[in-house]
C-alpha cells in the first residue's frame, strides 16, 4: 500500500476501533468483536508499512512479555497435558493484543472520541436492559452477552464514568455537559448491574473505592469526596430498600446459599462453587506443578464422590471450575496461574504507578486501568471470565487502549508535571 495511504487509513481505523469497540459493547451482538477486528486490521496495515517501531519503556516491554506469556505458557501446558485445544483458541487474544498495543503507542486516539464512546456504550446497556426486563419479561438482562458478564462489564463501565467526571472538569466551556452526560452514564450503568443480577459484580466495588480514593483524595476535596460517598451509600442502601429490590433478593438467595452449604446441602449456586472449589484443592495436592488432563481430574472427582468426600454437584461442573486462578491451576499448572498472575500483576503494577500522577488526564487514565485489573480480579474469583470471548477480549483490549491512551496523555503533559 501507497505510505501515503497507509499514513491517512491507520489514524482513521484506529480510532473508529476504539469508537466501535466502546460503544457497541452491550447494544450490539458481539460488538466488541468489531471493535477489536478494526484495530487489528490497523494494526496489520501499520506493521506492513514497516514503520520506525515507537519507543519502548521498561513498563511497555513487561506489557509485551506478559501477552506472550499468557498465548505461550497455557498453550504448551494444554497441548502437554492433552487438554481441549479450543482453550488455546482464546489465549491466541493475547499474542493478538501484542500489534495493537503497538500501535496504540504511535498512534493516537483522540480522548474525546474514546470518553464519547465509552458514554454511548453504557447510556445504549440500560435501554436494552429494561426491554428484556419490561418487555420480554426475563427475570435478569443480560444484553447480548451472558447474565453475569453484562453485570461485569457495565459496572467496569460505570466506573469508567466515575473518572470521566474528574476529566470533564478539564473540559472548559463543555465541562457541564459533559458532566451531566457522565452522571447519567453511571446511572444507567448501576441499574444494568442491578437488574443483571450478578453479586459478584459488587465485590469489586469496595477496592474499587479504594484505587478512587488513593487516585484523588487530597485534604482539598476530603469534604466533596465524602458527601459524594455519603450520597453513594445513602442511594445503595435505598436500592436495598425498595419493595421486591433485586439486591436485596441476590443478597438474602448467597446467605441462604451459605447457611444450606454449612448444613451439609451443597446444591446451590454458592455452595455448588464451594464443592467444586474443595475438590479441586484436594486433587491439587496430587500434582501442584504440572496440573491436570480434564478426563483424570473428573476420574479423581469422581473417586471422591464414590468415597462420600464430595457432594455429587462438583461433578456437574468439572470443566469450569467458576474461579479463573484455580482453572488455570488446575488445567494449566503452576506455569498457567503464574501467567495469569502477570496479566493482572503487571498491568496493575503499571498502571497503579501513575495513580498520584500531576497531570489530571494520566492520573484519570490511571484510574480507569487500575480499576479494569481490580475489577477483573475480583469476577475472577468467582467466575472463570477469561474463558468466554467476551471476557477476555473485553480485558485486552481495554487494558492496552487505555495504556496507550495513558503514554499519550503522559507524552502530551507539560514536562513539570509528567509521572
Amino acid at each position: 500500500m501507497n505510505p501515503g495511504h497507509t499514513a491517512r487509513i491507520v489514524p482513521v481505523l484506529t480510532t473508529a476501533g476504539v469508537i466501535v469497540f466502546f460503544a457497541a459493547m452491550f447494544a450490539v451482538p458481539s460488538g466488541y468483536s468489531y471493535g477489536g477486528a478494526l484495530l487489528l486490521l490497523a494494526s496489520l496495515i501499520w506493521l506492513a508499512g514497516r514503520p520506525a517501531m515507537p519507543h519502548l519503556t521498561t513498563a511497555d516491554r513487561w506489557m509485551i512479555a506478559a501477552l506472550l506469556a499468557y498465548f505461550i505458557v497455557p498453550s504448551v501446558m494444554t497441548l502437554w497435558l492433552g487438554n481441549n485445544l479450543n482453550e488455546i483458541d482464546q489465549y491466541s487474544r493475547a499474542l493478538l493484543a501484542i500489534p495493537i498495543f503497538l500501535l496504540l503507542l504511535q498512534v493516537p486516539v483522540s480522548p474525546t472520541a474514546t470518553w464519547a464512546a465509552i458514554l454511548v456504550g453504557v447510556l445504549l446497556a440500560a435501554p436494552l436492559a429494561w426491554w428484556q426486563i419490561h418487555v420480554q419479561h426475563l427475570g435478569r438482562a443480560s444484553g447480548f452477552l451472558n447474565i453475569i458478564h453484562f453485570s461485569n462489564l457495565t459496572l467496569v463501565f460505570a466506573i469508567y464514568c466515575v473518572g470521566g467526571l474528574i476529566w470533564a472538569s478539564l473540559q472548559a466551556r463543555h465541562a457541564r455537559l459533559w458532566q451531566t452526560g457522565f452522571l447519567l452514564a453511571i446511572a444507567c450503568g448501576l441499574y444494568s448491574v442491578i437488574v443483571g443480577g450478578s453479586r459478584a459484580s459488587w465485590v469489586a466495588l469496595p477496592p474499587v473505592v479504594i484505587v478512587f480514593l488513593i487516585a484523588f483524595l487530597s485534604r482539598r476535596n476530603m469534604g466533596r469526596l465524602a458527601l459524594v460517598a455519603a450520597v453513594g451509600i445513602l442511594a445503595i442502601a435505598g436500592l436495598f430498600a425498595l419493595p421486591h429490590s433485586t439486591l436485596e433478593t441476590r443478597y438474602d438467595q448467597a446467605m441462604q446459599d451459605v447457611t444450606r452449604y454449612q448444613d451439609g446441602q451443597p446444591d446451590s449456586s454458592v455452595g455448588a462453587r464451594f464443592e467444586m472449589w474443595r475438590g479441586a484443592f484436594h486433587n491439587l495436592q496430587q500434582h501442584p506443578i504440572q496440573g491436570w488432563n480434564l478426563q483424570a481430574y473428573i476420574q479423581g472427582l469422581q473417586d471422591q464422590v464414590t468415597r462420600g468426600e464430595l457432594a455429587p454437584v462438583a461433578l456437574d461442573f468439572s470443566n469450569n471450575l467458576h474461579n479463573n486462578f484455580i482453572q488455570r491451576w488446575v488445567f494449566t499448572g503452576l506455569p498457567g496461574l503464574l501467567a495469569l498472575l502477570a496479566l493482572y500483576g503487571l498491568p496493575l503494577w503499571h498502571f497503579a504507578r501513575r495513580l498520584r500522577a500531576d497531570d489530571l488526564h494520566v492520573r484519570v487514565l490511571a484510574f480507569c486501568g487500575t480499576s479494569t485489573v481490580v475489577a477483573y480480579g475480583c469476577f475472577s474469583l468467582s467466575q472463570v471470565i477469561l474463558n468466554r470471548n467476551n471476557g477476555i477480549m473485553f480485558y485486552l483490549l481495554a487494558v492496552v487502549i487505555l495504556w496507550g491512551a495513558m503514554r499519550q496523555a503522559a507524552a502530551m503533559a507539560p514536562p513539570h508535571s509528567r509521572a
